[in-house]
Parts: C-alpha cells; structure tokens; sequence
C-alpha cells in the first residue's frame, strides 16, 4: 500500500472503530506513527471465538526493525486476555514474503485464493489466508 492509499484506508477504518468490534493499535516513534494494526472481532455466535486481523502497515523507514512483530505480538496478548479470543484469521498478499513474516509469529497458512489479488495489468497475487490458534 503505497502513501495516497494509506490515508482513505485510516478514514474507512476510523469510521467503523467500535469498542465491542474493533481494536486500533499504533506503533509512535517520537510522536509519529510508526506503523499500526486492527483487529476485527464479531461479537456473536457463532464466531464470537475469533478475530480478523487487518491493515498491518509499518512506514518504510520503520521496516526491518520490528515494529510489525512487536505490533502483531501486542494483538496477540490483546486478542487472548483480553478480549478472551481463542484465535485469529487474516488475509494477505501473496508473493511479497509475507507469509514468512507471518510464520515466524506462530500463524500457519491454511488455504489461498489464487489470483485474488489483482496489483496491475498481468500482476495477479494469490491472497494467503493464515490462521493462529491456540493464542
């Protein structure tokens, strides 16, 4: 996600922040946004039990230095005490090394959407979807 999509991606998500259904963790790094994650969770059955992670974004300059493990590590501990989830799903681009970054947190990939993603004319990605449970 490049810098003109960052903002329109806030502005959605700040208009469906809900306590009861959505978390906005943020990563500062002397006073600005080094990078920041949301957590999507339904309330009711029958997937009251698990959450979506979603918008994982660290600024460039930040990659690299584990601000997006430290963020996934604090939606993780968030997630199972409390908010009482017993795991967490999420959707993410394919071929950019993401499941790597995502397998070295504990989360496995249990299926893919082949050419889901379509990033531009003859660029199209599978989307990987990954599971972590238990929390």
């Amino acid at each position: 996600m490049g810098p003109a999509e960052v903002g329109p991606a806030v502005d959605r998500l700040a208009a469906d922040l809900e306590p009861e259904r959505v978390r906005l963790l943020l990563a500062l790094e002397a006073g600005m946004v080094a990078g920041w994650v949301a957590l999507t969770r339904h309330p009711r059955p029958p997937v009251a039990h698990w959450g979506e992670v979603r918008h994982l974004q660290t600024r460039l300059r930040y990659r690299g230095r584990g601000v997006g493990s430290a963020l996934m590590n604090e939606l993780r501990r968030i997630a199972h005490d409390e908010l009482r989830l017993e795991q967490l799903h999420l959707a993410a681009r394919g071929g950019v090394g993401l499941e790597r970054f995502y397998q070295r947190l504990g989360w496995r990939e249990i299926g893919r959407w082949p050419g889901a993603l379509r990033l531009g004319q003859g660029d199209d990605r599978d989307e990987v979807l990954m599971v972590l449970a238990p929390l």
